[in-house]
């Protein structure tokens, strides 16, 4: 059985980032350490021997970081006291140079409702295309466009009761401010991966590179934050760059350096939310810029909301305006 790697990581809330050669990843903690690893050929049990197998054939620099889907308590123990570094996907731990790494669970647990959070993603993007829609849709073009079933839509709208009706025509929002309201006010997020990253160049040009480098790695970039709000309803000054990519971007090379986020003048997002990508030929006011991929207003108004940058909230309202049906 091949562990994921990656899956396991991301569990324990771990930044990943390319390392400094082919076989070495750089990882950020969720506590903001950072270190690199190697990671080892996986194995169903770590044990005395699987390990001293491991560490004889592992051909990548420094130590390996030996990955199993489970592991022997005395195998543990030698993690736990310093002498090796272990990956393991039962219990989901990570132990790295005598410190343990565990999923971390909510202080306060959250609110169940009928709809379960993973199975929310389709009916949240319902709520956004109904919002970005300057017409009745049928439900037939909404499913194409999401890229899921008629029944799927239909069982979103019937959750939407007051906010959404059948016109006769399509399905239409009866008041698109309201529905934005109620779709900010339920999202989670797009969720998923952050990476921070520092540089002292201007923001657009940040941004512009990571688009670049993630076009080229074919990670289908795309540009939410204060660079496409400006894109949109211009209004806000950039300070810092938010892109969408479906996996690690390392920008070491591009004249940025690895940061906290919150003090990172670029943040790349590997998303949980599946829907990003179906919705951005819904922008209104303008066509979509050659240069830049931009994300649906709706998911850059969500991050302007989410920012706490002084002119974040007026911009917000100006772009909630335009996908409104306003002018900004």
């Amino acid at each position: 059985m091949s562990t994921d790697v990656g899956a396991i990581l991301r569990e324990l809330d771990f930044s990943i980032i390319q390392g400094s050669s082919s076989d070495a990843w750089l990882l950020r903690a969720p506590d903001g350490t950072s270190f690199e690893v190697s990671p080892a050929p996986s194995v169903s049990r770590l044990n005395a021997h699987t390990i001293r197998t491991l560490i004889a054939h592992h051909q990548g620099g420094g130590s390996p970081l030996l990955v199993g889907e489970t592991a022997t308590d005395g195998v543990l123990g030698r993690a736990e006291a310093g002498q090796v570094d272990i990956l393991i996907a039962d219990p989901v731990r990570l132990i790295h140079a005598g410190i343990p790494y565990t999923v971390q669970e909510d202080a306060a647990p959250r609110s169940t409702g009928a709809t379960p959070r993973r199975h929310a993603w389709m009916r949240w993007a319902v709520e956004r295309f109904l919002v970005l829609a300057a017409e009745p849709m049928r439900q037939s073009v909404i499913a194409s466009a999401l890229g899921t079933s008629q029944q799927s839509v239909s069982n979103a709208a019937g959750h939407l009761a007051g906010l959404v009706t059948d016109c006769g025509e399509g399905l239409v929002a009866t008041d698109r401010a309201r529905l934005l309201e109620h779709w900010r006010n339920e999202y989670t997020g797009p969720g998923g991966q952050a990476f921070g990253w520092y540089s002292l160049g201007p923001v657009a040009e940040q941004v512009s590179k990571a688009v670049e480098v993630a076009k080229f790695l074919d990670l289908s970039p795309l540009v939410s934050g204060d660079i496409a709000a400006d894109r949109i309803a211009p209004w806000k000054l950039p300070v810092r760059g938010r892109v969408y990519v479906d996996g690690p971007v390392d920008l070491a090379d591009e004249g940025l350096v690895p940061a906290p986020l919150e003090e990172a003048t670029l943040i790349t997002c590997i998303p949980r939310d599946p829907t990003l990508h179906r919705l951005v030929d819904l922008r209104p006011g303008t066509a979509e810029p050659e240069d830049l991929p931009i994300a649906d207003p709706a998911i850059v108004y969500w991050d302007l909301v989410h920012t706490t940058d002084t002119d974040s909230g007026e911009a917000a309202a100006r772009l909630a305006t335009v996908m409104t049906g306003g002018k900004a």
